[in-house]
């Protein structure tokens, strides 16, 4: 649960620190006041994105921070999901945005992701708001309402149907492909067998190119090479004017220098190094001399490396920018020629196949249409239960499931029906006239379906449109009955539902210092009766309307100790 919540220059709110109770807290404020600014908070924490334009006027930074206790359920869904453990059931959870939309988010004081921070969200917190009526009404929301009442049957059954489902729609894919037009298979593999023969002929190397490249450069510059060789040699070896060559002269001096070593030892390692560099020249110019007699220009040979990089060339400009890559299409051509020349006996295999999967598939379908059959009957009854604690007594529920197509989902269109009055027919949700039966039953629904999801904290956004009088209050019991189980926020407008609440914080607009300002009190007793007098009586708040909000609060502590 929310145990504290800190915001800071969100909108118009600078400051504020709300301490939120354990059961049912309601937050009240005039049209305009800022209470979206919590939720947008909230949503902040739990992952959503948020924009820069939220950052109160003036500021460089947004800030929102909750100190949250984890339940020991939710505390390892998180560690298993994020690896981030709630010490001693706590998470302090903060983010920062700034003006250049970075995000500063921490859990505990380490920084985490986005990603990580709406895995966190969504397993410790759940936003009911005003949109979710206008999702009640689309029909494909309906089945996934289904599915989360009775998931821990309906989830397996769903897995196993769309791997069935998956592997249907490959599979006839495959076989779609392999009975395409007979003549375009045909062309097809005379393209393909022309492609394999042509590169299958060329007997491709790897690197061949490049070694073939480098020998041509050698072969068209074989005189310029012949040239520098034999002069270098001679500079080197043959005699000069003197009647010695360098390499004469290296050794008559290497060999001056081994009297000199054999007087001053100090020379001796001179004379070894260069003794060592006179054998290793001496090495190298007989392997130059090996070169010289062997070196020789065929022209034969520079004309089939040309037409060999010809061919090559050819090959690349159809089927590669590299030998490797003409390869590895050879490959992929070679595999697709040999499946379109078995195709016959492949056709029969994926036919074979595709009926099998077919009736797994259908099989695997017809479960989750019971399963679904079954939960539908028993989340019909529950709901009708909670609309009659909601004065709906005689509002019936049904769930249609009809059968349609194979889909992702299954093979069900599932819609939720409504009776509003006996004798009537069962109608589609969103025949709904009235906006406050609306909240009602998606109430209902929610209602149902937290005794199958239990999150540590629901907040519920003005889902009280439409509801006034004696539904109001059985509105504020039913949400006074979920925080039994749960921590539940709730933003109304209804004294109603303010007045069933453990704790009441009210939402205020001021002007400080010539801004604009939004303050959350928590109220006292007293305070208590003074908002739920202005709900009740508007602006003008008299005895009788502080008398009809003691007479609220009264009733509900008595459904509070009653129902304890």
């Amino acid at each position: 649960m929310i145990r504290q919540l800190t915001i800071n220059n969100i909108a118009v709110i600078d400051t504020a620190d709300i301490e939120f109770g354990e059961g049912f807290n309601v937050l009240t404020g005039e049209t305009g006041a800022g209470k979206s600014i919590i939720i947008d908070s909230l949503n902040m924490l739990k992952g959503e994105r948020a924009s820069k334009n939220i950052i109160r006027n003036g500021e460089t930074k947004a800030r929102v921070s909750a100190l949250i206790s984890v339940s020991e359920e939710a505390g390892a869904e998180i560690l298993e999901a994020t690896g981030i453990d709630a010490e001693d059931g706590e998470l302090m959870i903060s983010r920062e945005i700034t003006l250049d939309g970075k995000n500063n988010i921490r859990v505990n004081g380490t920084p985490i992701t986005l990603a990580m921070l709406k895995i966190i969200g969504d397993s410790l917190i759940t936003i009911h708001g005003q949109h979710d009526n206008t999702s009640l009404l689309s029909k494909k929301t309906h089945i996934v309402f289904l599915d989360r009442f009775r998931q821990s049957e309906i989830a397996p059954l769903l897995a196993e149907y769309r791997g069935l489902h998956r592997a249907y729609k490959e599979t006839l894919e495959k076989l779609e492909n392999l009975t395409q037009n007979e003549q375009d298979k045909a062309r097809r593999a005379d393209m393909l067998r022309f492609q394999v023969d042509e590169i299958s002929k060329a007997d491709l190397r790897p690197g061949e190119d490049e070694e073939l490249e480098e020998r041509r450069n050698i072969l068209e510059n074989s005189q310029t090479i012949a040239d520098s060789v034999n002069k270098a040699y001679s500079m080197m070896y043959d005699s000069g004017d003197y009647g010695e060559s360098a390499y004469d002269m290296l050794w008559n001096g290497i060999n001056e220098l081994e009297d000199a070593a054999d007087i001053d030892s100090s020379l001796g390692e001179i004379y070894s190094s260069l003794r060592e560099s006179g054998y290793a020249i001496e090495e190298s110019l007989r392997s130059l001399k090996r070169y010289i007699d062997n070196i020789s220009f065929d022209r034969s040979e520079l004309d089939e490396i040309e037409e060999r990089l010809d061919v090559l060339f050819n090959l690349k400009r159809k089927y590669g920018n590299t030998i490797e890559e003409i390869l590895e299409y050879y490959d992929k051509i070679a595999v697709e020629l040999d499946t379109i020349d078995n195709s016959d006996e492949m056709i029969k295999k994926l036919g074979k196949e595709l009926s099998e999967l077919e009736k797994n598939r259908e099989k695997a379908a017809k479960s989750l249409t019971n399963a679904r059959q079954k939960a539908g009957e028993e989340i019909s009854a529950l709901i009708e239960k909670e609309l009659s604690e909601l004065d709906m007594s005689k509002v019936r529920i049904s769930v249609k499931i009809i059968p349609c197509d194979y889909k992702d989902d299954g093979a069900d269109d599932v819609e939720f029906l409504i009776c509003t009055n006996v004798g009537e027919d069962f109608k589609p949700l969103a025949k709904i006239a009235s906006g406050g039966e609306l909240s009602r039953v998606m109430l209902a629904i929610k209602s149902v379906l937290s005794h199958c999801e239990t999150p540590d904290t629901l907040i519920f956004d003005e889902v009280d449109t439409g509801v006034s009088g004696h539904a109001a209050q059985s509105l504020g019991a039913k949400l006074y009955d979920m925080s039994r189980k749960a921590q539940v926020l709730c933003i109304t407008h209804l004294p109603q539902i303010a007045a069933m609440a453990g704790e009441h914080y009210l939402i205020q607009k001021n002007v400080r210092d010539e801004r604009t300002v939004t303050t959350v009190t928590r109220l006292a007793e007293e305070e208590r009766v003074n908002e739920l007098a202005r709900t009740l009586g508007g602006a003008s708040i008299t005895d009788i309307t502080r008398q009809n909000a003691k007479e609220l609060l009264q009733q509900a502590k008595e459904y509070r100790t009653k129902n304890d």
